[in-house]
C-alpha cells in the first residue's frame, strides 16, 4: 500500500498587510487587555530603572563637560606637600601667567561662643581665586572680607552643626578671627570630603600669624593658573612636568580633571545601571513565562482557527501583534516613568558632588529605553509564541493529541539571540565588552544558584512538612506545586531583589562592624599630632590631669629616600622600564624609632629593626608589606634616607604586616633606637576617652594650651563613615527595589494568569464543603509560604555571597545583623501576601453556580 503525503502551500500575506490578522488580534485582545498589560508591567519597571540611570549619567556627563573649569577653578593647578623649591618656582614663574595660591592644613578650631572644637581643614587663600565659577556666601560680601584682616568664613554645614553665626569669634592657632559668613558653594570644594574634613577659609597672610606652620606640620600648597586656551594648559603642563616630577609634585588640567571625574562617575554608573538592568532581565523572564502560559491556554482557539483555514504563521501573528503593541506602549510608559524618577534621584546625591548640577531631560536615554523595550518585548515573547505555529487542527477533536516534534529554525535563532542579548545590552550600557561578558556570566550564575536554592528549599519543605498538620496548611503548600503556578520563577524573581538588598546589608554591616570592632579593640580612640618636642611633657601632663591613660607617645621624623638599592632616585625616574611608582620614590616619609613591634604589627619575614654596631650599614630598618611591594625591595637591600639634609644609610631587616586601622599611629618604616633621637622631630600622643563630656573638656583645654596641636576623634570618624554608608546604601537599596517590584508584578501576572484554574479548584473545594473563610485562609497561607520561601532563597544566597565578598574582596570579618535580615524577610512576605490576596479577590468571591453556568 502506497501512502501519499500532500503538502499544500498557501500564499501568506506579510503581517503588515494582513488585515484579517490585525482584526482578529484586536478582537481577542479586547477580552485579555488587562491581563496582557499586567504581564508587560514588569517590562515597564525594568525600562523605568534603565532609563532613570542612563538619563542621570548623561546629565552628569553633560554638566561635567559644561562646568569642568568651575570644578577646578582654573586652567591648570600645581600642587605640593611642601613649599615649592627655588628651581620649581623659577620654572613656574617663567610662564608669566596670572596665578592665585593657597595653603591648606589640618588643625583644630575653637568656637568661642560655645567652647566646642573640631578638627578642620584650614585654607589660606591668596590672589584672585577662583578664575572660573563663583564663591557663593552668606552674606554675599563675606569672601572678599577675608582679605581685609582677621576674618574667616566656614563651610555652611560646619557653621550649622556648631551653631556659629555671623560676627561670632573662632580661635585658629594663636589667633582669633571674626566670622564673616558661611560658604554655600566654592569651586573645587564641598562634596563627600567636606563630610570628613569641613573647611574654614582665611587669607594666606593671616595663616602665617596663627603659628600653625611649624616644623613637622603637614601643609599642602597649590598654585592656580589661568591660560588663554585649554590647549595652552596642556602644553604648559607638559613643559613643567619633568621638573615637577623630579621633586615629587603634581599638576592637573581641566581635561585631566574631567577624565578623572568622568571615570569616577562612570564606575558608579556601571554599577547602578547593572542593578537596573537586572530588574529588566527579571521582567524579561516574567514576560516570557507569562506569555508561555498564555499561549498554551490559546491552543484550543488556535486549533479552531487552523480548522477554518488559518495558517500557523497567521495564528502566530495574531498573538505577536498583541504582545508587540502592548510592549511598545509599556516601553513608552516605562521610559516616561524613568524620566520622572531621574528628576528625583539627584536628591539622593545632594552634597555628594562638588557642584550643583542641572539635571535636564535626556531624550537620548528616553529613546534608548524605547528601543530596548521594543527589542525585549519581541525577543522574549517570540520564543513562547513559536509553539502556536505548530498547533494541529486535530487538537479540536482530540484534546490529548500530541503532534510530532517539528524542527523550527525560528526557535533556535531566537534562543541564540536571547543568550546573546544580555551580553550585548550590558556591553552597550557599560561601554565594555569585558563588563558585558562578566555581568552576563555573573547574572547566569546568580539566577542558576537562586533556582537551585529555590528548588532545594521546596524539596526539603515538601519532604519534611508535618503530615499531621491541618488540611488548610497542607493544601496551601500543595498549591505551590500546581502545574503552571510558576512557583520557581516567582521565587527567583522576588528572591533576586531580596538577595541584592540582603547582600548589601551584610557587606555594609561587616564593614561597619570591622571599624567598630577595631575601635573597641583599640586602646586609643583619641590621637593628638603635631606636638612639638617642647610641648611633649605638657601634653602628657594634661592627659594625666584628666585621669586619662597615656597609651602612646611616639616620635615622628620626616625624611625622604635619596638612594634605593645603590642607585639615585633620579636614575629610577629616568628609567621608563622600571615599575616603581614615582610617588613611592619622591614622597615624604614619616618614620619613628623603637626597639619592639607595636600591637598592630606582625613580623612576616626577617628580623625586627635593630642597630648592628661595628658592621657596615649598621642601621637596619623594617618596612610594611605594602610599601615593600611598591618599592620592590627585599631583606638586605640598601637605602639612603635624607633626614633633613643628613644622609643615613640603612638596610631592610624585616617585613611587617601592619593593621593600619588598629591602634594608630602606624608607620611604613621603623628605625631602631640610637639613630634618630637628635633629628628634628614632632610627637604624637594617643589616649582613650569614653565619656563625651570629658572629651569636650579635654579638647577645649588642649586647644587653649597648645593651639598648634591637632586632635582626631576616631568616634567622630566612625559616625561619619556610618552616615556615608547609610547614604550610599539608600541609593543601592532604592535601585534594588526595582527588582523586588518587578518580582511582585510577575507574581500579580501569574495570579491573574492562573485565575481560571483557581476558580475551578475553589468550586471543587466548595462542593466538598469548604467555606469562603477557609478558601481565603488557604490563599493567604499559600502566599505567605511563597513570600517566606522567596525571602529565604534571597537571604540564604546573600549569606554565601556576603561571606565570599567580605573574605576575599573587602578582606574583613564576615558578620551580619539578623534583625535587619528578619525585617527584610517580613517585608517581602507582607508584600507577597498583599499582592497575591489583592489579585485573588475575584477568584475567592466568585459563586460556584456562576462558573458552572458558564461551563454549560
Amino acid at each position: 500500500m502506497i501512502e501519499y503525503i500532500i503538502k499544500i502551500k498557501k500564499k501568506v500575506k506579510p503581517i503588515y498587510s494582513d488585515a484579517w490578522v490585525w482584526k482578529m488580534a484586536w478582537r481577542d485582545a479586547r477580552h485579555n487587555i488587562a491581563r496582557l498589560f499586567l504581564f508587560v508591567a514588569s517590562l515597564i519597571t525594568g525600562i523605568a530603572g534603565v532609563v532613570a540611570i542612563a538619563s542621570l549619567n548623561y546629565s552628569l556627563q553633560s554638566d561635567l563637560d559644561r562646568n569642568a573649569k568651575e570644578l577646578l577653578g582654573a586652567d591648570i593647578v600645581v600642587g605640593a606637600n611642601r613649599p615649592f623649591e627655588p628651581e620649581v618656582l623659577a620654572v613656574l614663574d617663567s610662564s608669566k601667567l596670572e596665578y592665585a595660591s593657597d595653603a591648606e592644613m589640618a588643625s583644630m578650631v575653637l568656637f568661642m561662643k560655645n567652647k566646642q572644637s573640631r578638627l578642620v581643614r584650614v585654607m589660606g587663600i591668596d590672589g584672585p581665586y577662583p578664575f572660573y565659577g563663583e564663591v557663593e556666601t552668606l552674606p554675599a560680601n563675606a569672601y572678599s572680607k577675608i582679605n581685609d584682616g582677621r576674618f574667616v568664613i566656614l563651610d555652611e554645614t560646619l557653621a550649622s552643626q556648631y551653631e556659629v553665626s555671623y560676627d561670632d569669634t573662632v580661635k585658629i592657632g594663636n589667633s582669633f578671627f571674626k566670622v564673616a559668613g558661611v560658604v554655600q558653594k566654592i569651586p573645587g570644594g564641598g562634596g563627600v570630603l567636606s563630610t570628613f574634613t569641613p573647611s574654614v577659609y582665611i587669607s594666606m597672610q593671616e595663616l602665617d600669624s596663627t603659628g600653625l606652620i611649624q616644623f613637622g606640620s603637614r601643609v599642602s600648597y597649590k598654585r592656580f593658573y589661568k591660560t588663554e586656551t585649554d590647549a595652552d594648559a596642556e602644553i604648559i603642563g607638559e613643559q613643567w612636568s619633568p621638573t615637577l616630577k623630579k621633586y615629587g609634585h603634581w599638576y592637573d588640567t581641566v581635561e585631566e580633571r574631567k577624565e578623572e571625574l568622568g571615570n569616577g562617575f562612570q564606575s558608579v554608573y556601571r554599577f547602578f545601571t547593572l542593578l537596573a538592568f537586572m530588574a529588566l532581565i527579571l521582567g524579561c523572564i516574567g514576560v516570557a513565562s507569562s506569555v508561555h502560559i498564555y499561549a498554551r491556554e490559546k491552543r484550543d482557539q488556535v486549533a479552531v482557527l487552523r480548522c477554518i483555514g488559518s495558517s500557523g504563521w497567521q495564528a502566530f501573528n495574531i498573538f505577536f501583534i498583541q504582545v508587540f503593541v502592548l510592549g511598545l506602549i509599556g516601553s513608552v510608559i516605562g521610559a516616561g516613568i524613568g524620566m520622572g524618577i531621574q528628576q528625583l534621584v539627584p536628591l539622593v546625591f545632594q552634597g555628594s558632588i562638588p557642584l550643583e548640577l542641572q539635571f535636564d531631560i535626556s531624550w537620548r536615554a528616553f529613546f534608548e529605553g524605547l528601543v530596548l523595550g521594543v527589542v525585549v518585548s519581541i525577543l522574549f515573547t517570540v520564543l513562547p509564541l513559536v509553539a502556536v505555529r505548530f498547533v494541529p487542527p486535530l487538537s479540536v477533536l482530540r484534546a490529548d493529541f500530541e503532534p510530532k516534534r517539528i524542527f523550527s529554525k525560528t526557535k533556535y535563532a531566537v534562543i541564540g539571540l536571547v543568550i546573546l542579548f544580555p551580553v550585548l545590552a550590558a556591553w552597550y550600557q557599560t561601554k565594555s565588552i569585558l563588563y558585558g561578558v562578566a555581568f552576563s556570566a555573573g547574572l547566569a550564575v546568580a539566577l542558576g544558584l537562586l533556582s537551585l536554592v529555590a528548588l532545594g528549599l521546596l524539596s526539603i519543605v515538601r519532604k519534611y512538612f508535618p503530615k499531621k498538620s491541618s488540611f488548610i496548611f497542607r493544601h496551601a503548600l500543595s498549591n505551590l506545586f500546581r502545574p503552571n503556578n510558576q512557583t520557581r520563577v516567582l521565587m527567583v524573581s522576588i528572591g533576586l531583589g531580596a538577595f541584592i538588598i540582603a547582600t548589601l546589608n551584610v557587606i555594609q554591616f561587616s564593614l561597619l562592624d570591622q571599624v567598630e570592632f577595631t575601635g573597641n579593640e583599640n586602646q586609643s580612640n583619641t590621637i593628638m599630632f603635631d606636638i612639638q618636642p617642647a610641648q611633649r611633657d605638657g601634653v602628657v601632663d594634661l592627659i594625666k590631669t584628666h585621669n586619662l591613660p597615656v597609651n602612646q607617645v611616639v616620635p615622628i621624623v620626616t625624611c625622604r629616600i635619596s638612594e634605593l638599592k645603590g642607585k639615585a632616585i633620579n636614575t629610577y625616574q629616568k628609567d621608563t622600564t622600571d615599575n616603581i611608582p614615582n610617588w613611592a620614590l619622591t614622597r615624604e616619609y614619616r618614620v619613628t624609632y623603637r626597639d619592639s613591634l607595636h600591637v598592630s604589627e606582625k613580623l612576616l619575614e626577617g628580623e625586627i629593626h635593630q642597630l648592628k654596631r661595628g658592621q657596615r650599614d649598621s642601621v637596619w630598618v623594617s618596612i610594611s608589606a605594602g610599601m615593600q611591594e611598591s618599592l620592590d625591595v627585599q631583606i638586605g637591600d640598601s637605602l639612603v634616607f635624607d633626614v633633613q639634609g643628613v644622609p643615613i644609610p640603612a638596610r631592610i631587616s624585616g617585613i611587617r604586616e601592619v593593621e593600619w586601622p588598629k591602634d594608630p599611629p602606624n608607620f611604613i618604616f621603623v628605625f631602631p633606637r640610637g639613630v634618630l633621637e637628635n633629628a628634628p622631630q614632632i610627637w604624637v600622643a594617643a589616649t582613650r576617652v569614653d565619656d563625651q563630656e570629658q572629651a569636650n573638656r579635654f579638647t577645649q583645654e588642649l586647644v587653649m594650651a597648645f593651639p598648634n596641636v591637632s586632635l582626631i576623634d576616631l568616634r567622630l570618624i566612625l559616625s561619619t563613615v556610618n552616615d556615608l554608608f547609610d547614604k550610599i546604601g539608600s541609593i543601592v537599596k532604592f535601585l534594588a527595589l526595582f527588582s523586588v517590584i518587578t518580582g511582585l508584578i510577575v507574581l500579580a501576572g501569574a495570579v491573574m494568569n492562573s485565575k481560571f484554574v483557581r476558580i475551578k479548584e475553589n468550586i471543587l473545594l466548595r462542593t466538598l464543603g469548604a467555606r469562603t473563610k477557609q478558601i481565603t485562609l488557604i490563599t493567604l497561607i499559600e502566599y505567605t509560604y511563597l513570600g517566606l520561601f522567596s525571602a529565604l532563597t534571597g537571604i540564604l544566597l546573600s549569606m554565601i555571597s556576603g561571606w565570599f565578598l567580605t573574605k576575599y574582596f573587602f578582606e574583613v570579618n564576615f558578620s551580619f545583623n539578623g534583625l535587619d535580615l528578619a525585617y527584610l524577610g517580613m517585608a517581602v512576605m507582607a508584600l507577597t501576601v498583599f499582592i497575591g490576596w489583592f489579585n485573588s479577590r475575584e477568584v475567592i468571591n466568585t459563586p460556584p453556580l456562576q462558573v458552572l453556568r458558564k461551563e454549560n
